[in-house]
């Protein structure tokens, strides 16, 4: 067995209410395991601890009186309906998976835009650096020209 299950039926194996086959197979696991044998220890150390308070012996009418109280708190809770709660159950996950879903196409629309600007944007600045550097203004002359050199240089093409 595995120490996660042994230890799970620890409680019940100080208690006595384990088969034959599984209090032999716990022992079977303690002898190699100071793990589980230290969980025992404990288990022991607090069983032993719970034996020095005296046993309290509640009132003849606690049951009565404690079944009372809960008819009461049922009798003003408000009336509930099989459905409504059906319905709350559905709704919190179909409203949450309807925001993660509106969320990612805002997110691409957004994006988007934000991707749309910034080229319009570059698009923009080149323009306005090709007017700055007068490049544009060489266009209108045929090839092998001075200009059409000095735009090669600039370029990198006449290399």
């Amino acid at each position: 067995m595995k120490c996660s299950r042994i230890r799970r039926r620890l409680s019940a194996f100080l208690d006595g209410e384990v088969s034959e086959e599984e209090k032999r197979q716990i022992l079977e696991h303690l002898k190699s395991c100071p793990d589980c044998q230290g969980e025992l220890e404990t288990l022991h150390q607090l069983s032993d601890s719970l034996d020095y308070f005296e046993e309290i012996e509640p009132s003849p009418y606690f049951m009565i009186r404690l079944k009372q109280r809960i008819a009461e708190r049922e009798a003003r809770s408000p009336i509930r309906f099989p459905f409504l709660q059906w319905t709350r159950r559905v709704a919190v996950p179909v409203g949450a998976t309807a925001l993660v879903i509106f969320s990612i196409f805002l997110g691409g629309r957004l994006g988007n835009a934000i991707y749309q600007a910034k080229a319009e944007s570059e698009s923009r600045l080149d323009t306005e650096f090709a007017e700055l550097l007068c490049v544009n203004s060489l266009n209108d002359f045929s090839s092998g020209s001075l200009s059409d050199v000095y735009n090669d240089l600039l370029t990198g093409e006449g290399e």
